[in-house]
C-alpha cells in the first residue's frame, strides 16, 4: 500500500510540473476571457457604471483584442463574451446623421393619444407620434417603442435572405433561405386599400429552403388597434391547408431559428402586455449604415467581424412581462435617438438569467449611390429602388440563445417594394398564400 501511494503522489507532480508549464498565467489572460456574470443585475451594473462614458474613437480607427478595455463602456456587458475574441477586429466610424423621407411627419392625423396602459390610439403613420422625449415623462418608455414601431421604412420592401443555424465552434446545424414582402397599409393620412383603413401593415414570409421547409408560407396581418390580435396563418405543402397560428406561439422560436417572433425589431409584442421603464441614454457602438453584409466571427462564428461600427446614442428601455408564463423576466432593447431602430437587445429568463442576445445590421438606403452591394445568393435584386427613400433598411442580424447554447446570424438583401392597392389585396390574401401565385 506504501508503494502504491508513492506512485499516486508522483503522478500528481508530474501532472502539477505540466500544469505550472503549459498553464497561461493569469496576467496574460484578457479579461473578457473571465467567467462571465449573466445575471440582469450585472448588465444593470455596467449600465450606472458607464452610463456617462462618451466615444472617444477616432474615425478609421481599427479595433483589436487589445482595445477591449476602451470598448467595454460601448458593447452591453453579457455580449462581451461573445464580441471579443482574440482575431476580432472592428473599424470605427464617426457618427453619421441619416435624414427621413423629405415628407416625413407632415402627412400625420391629429388627436391620437396614449391610454394608461401605453395603448396607442387614433395615430395611423406618415411621422414620429413623438418627437421629443422627456426622461422625467412617465411614459417615455412607451414614446419611444411607438416611434420605433411608426419609424419610416419599416414596411414597404422585398426581402430575400439567409440564415445560419449555427451550434458551438461553428457547427452548422442549418441554413435557410427565406423571402419576406412586408407592405404598409396605414400611410397616415390615408390607406393604402380602401376598406382596410384598421390594418398596419401586412407580410408573407416564404422559405425557399432547406427542402423540408420550401414552400412553408406565413402570413401576418397587424392592426392599430393595440389591444386587437394579430392575424397570423401558417401555410405547409404539406398539410396542404392553412392554419391560424396561436398567440402562445409568439414566445416560441420560429421554425429552429433562435429568435421568437415577440422579439421582432427588438420588441413585436402588445405593449400593455408588458411593464415599461425609461431607463435613460446611453452611447453604445453599433452596426449601422456598414458597407455590406457582415461576415460571421468569433470562435462560434456568432458575431459580426470585419465591418463597420458607429458610435450612437441610444434609449435604453426595460420590458417586464406581466404573465408569468412568458420565458423572460428582464427584457432591455437599445433604441436609436435619431432612427428610432432597436441596435442591441438582452433578454433574461425568469431566474434573471441571460437568456438571449440580438445585435441588428443596418444600412441607408442613400449609401446605395456609392457602394457596391452583394446579391442574394439565390435570387437577383435591384438596389437602384433603395436611392431617394432615405429610410434605414435591415439587412441582417444575429441572434443568440446564450442557453442551449446556439445562434441564428441572418444576411438580408432589401430593395424598397411598392404595391398599389388592388396588387396589394390580391397578395395578401390568404387565398395567394396557399396557391403561392406571385
Amino acid at each position: 500500500m506504501p508503494s502504491r501511494l508513492v506512485q499516486q503522489q508522483s503522478r500528481l507532480g508530474w501532472w502539477s510540473a505540466l500544469l505550472t508549464i503549459f498553464v497561461i498565467p493569469a496576467w496574460i489572460v484578457p479579461a473578457a476571457w473571465a467567467a462571465p456574470d449573466r445575471s440582469y443585475q450585472a448588465v444593470r451594473r455596467w449600465l450606472e457604471e458607464y452610463r456617462d462614458a462618451t466615444p472617444s474613437f477616432q474615425p478609421g480607427e481599427r479595433l483589436t483584442i487589445a482595445d477591449v478595455e476602451r470598448l467595454k463602456p460601448f458593447i452591453p456587458q453579457p455580449a462581451w463574451e461573445f464580441w471579443f475574441f482574440p482575431d476580432m477586429e472592428m473599424e470605427v466610424a464617426a457618427p453619421g446623421h441619416y435624414p427621413p423621407p423629405p415628407d416625413w411627419g407632415t402627412r400625420m392625423a391629429d388627436g391620437y393619444y396614449l391610454d394608461e396602459q401605453g395603448a396607442l390610439f387614433g395615430f395611423t403613420g406618415g411621422g414620429f407620434p413623438f418627437p421629443d422625449i422627456r426622461p422625467d415623462d412617465p411614459q417615455a418608455a412607451v414614446k419611444v417603442f411607438w416611434n420605433l414601431y411608426w419609424r419610416p421604412g419599416s414596411s414597404d420592401y422585398f426581402m430575400p435572405s439567409v440564415s445560419w443555424a449555427r451550434g458551438e465552434w461553428g457547427r452548422l446545424d442549418r441554413r435557410f433561405e427565406i423571402n419576406i414582402t412586408s407592405t404598409e397599409y396605414a400611410k397616415g393620412d390615408y390607406c393604402l386599400v380602401p376598406g382596410y383603413e384598421e390594418v398596419k401593415f401586412r407580410s408573407i414570409m416564404e422559405f425557399v429552403g432547406p427542402r423540408d421547409l420550401a414552400g412553408v408560407r406565413l402570413l401576418q396581418t397587424e392592426y392599430i388597434d393595440s389591444y386587437r390580435e394579430n392575424d397570423n396563418w401558417q401555410y405547409s405543402p404539406v398539410q396542404r391547408k392553412p392554419r391560424r397560428v396561436l398567440t402562445s406561439e409568439c414566445t416560441s422560436e420560429l421554425m429552429g431559428m433562435d429568435f421568437i417572433r415577440e422579439d421582432t425589431n427588438g420588441f413585436g409584442g402588445k405593449v400593455h402586455e408588458q411593464n415599461w421603464a425609461y431607463l435613460g441614454k446611453k452611447w453604445v457602438l453599433a452596426t449601422v449604415n456598414v458597407p455590406d453584409n457582415p461576415e460571421a466571427g468569433g470562435p462560434h462564428l456568432w458575431v459580426p467581424h470585419k465591418t463597420r461600427w458607429e458610435p450612437r446614442l441610444c434609449h435604453v428601455l426595460e420590458l417586464v412581462p406581466k404573465s408569468s408564463s412568458h420565458p423572460y423576466g428582464h427584457k432591455l432593447i437599445f433604441v436609436d435617438t435619431e432612427i428610432f431602430w432597436t441596435l442591441w437587445l438582452t433578454a433574461y429568463d425568469r431566474n434573471d438569467q441571460l437568456l438571449r442576445l440580438g445585435q441588428e445590421f443596418l444600412k441607408y438606403s442613400e449609401s446605395y449611390a456609392t457602394e457596391e452591394p452583394q446579391q442574394a445568393p439565390y435570387v437577383k435584386v435591384d438596389y437602384s429602388q433603395n436611392l431617394g427613400q432615405h429610410v434605414f433598411l435591415h439587412v441582417g442580424n444575429t441572434v443568440i440563445n446564450v442557453q442551449k447554447p446556439h445562434a441564428t446570424f441572418i444576411h438580408c438583401y432589401v430593395v424598397r417594394k411598392n404595391f398599389s392597392p388592388g396588387r396589394a389585396k390580391q397578395f395578401y390574401s390568404l387565398r395567394n398564400v396557399v396557391t403561392g401565385r406571385r
